[in-house]
């Protein structure tokens, strides 16, 4: 029997000649519910299919997260190169946005209880010059913070002391910059 591709149905077509035409079967996948492979840009052989793992990990904006397991990634099967794009994953720029905004609460929370120790939330506040009642809402976990803020905690957790260096620096103006006629020149 000759396959007759241009025939929808799977029916066998009537012969009309004294060859019969059969309808060709769909073909077959290497196994049911299972995506084919596709080319790898690594190793150039047929062994990219998306797949979940525990544990894979990448930078971020200025962290370093780590995937949901049940994020599905290509990855090859024999040379274990990752396809971590936005186009090769749709979701995981929403994905990774939102790991880092709850990243970034969390790590503002840890730090906002690590400075009350030292400080009133209200004192710290005036010293960064924050709204009132904004670290409190950051430590029960309802702002983002900016990462800018989180470094700044960070930095002052480590070193509660600076605190007070910072008030000492915006109690005092700064001295003028030299201006550029009256520097020397090197000859």
């Amino acid at each position: 029997m000759r396959c007759d591709p241009s025939a929808k149905t799977s029916q066998p077509v009537p012969p009309a000649s004294p060859t019969p035409v059969a309808v060709c079967p769909p073909p077959l996948a290497s196994k049911p519910g299972r995506p084919s492979a596709s080319k790898c840009p690594c190793c150039g052989r047929r062994g990219l299919r998306p797949t979940r793992e525990p544990g894979r990990a990448l930078r971020y904006r200025n962290m370093c997260l780590t995937l949901p397991t049940g994020l599905p990634v290509p990855t090859c099967r024999l040379c274990r190169h990752q396809v971590l794009t936005f186009e090769a994953v749709p979701e995981l720029e929403s994905t990774l946005a939102s790991l880092f905004r709850a990243e970034l609460m969390h790590r503002a929370s840890v730090e906002i209880t690590h400075l009350s120790k030292f400080f009133s939330q209200r004192r710290l506040e005036r010293e960064i010059d924050l709204s009132q009642g904004y670290l409190c809402r950051l430590r029960s976990g309802d702002g983002v913070p900016s990462v800018a803020l989180v470094c700044l905690l960070a930095l002052l957790a480590s070193e509660p002391s600076r605190l007070e260096e910072l008030r000492r620096y915006w109690a005092l103006p700064l001295e003028p910059l030299p201006s550029s006629s009256s520097r020397r020149r090197g000859s």
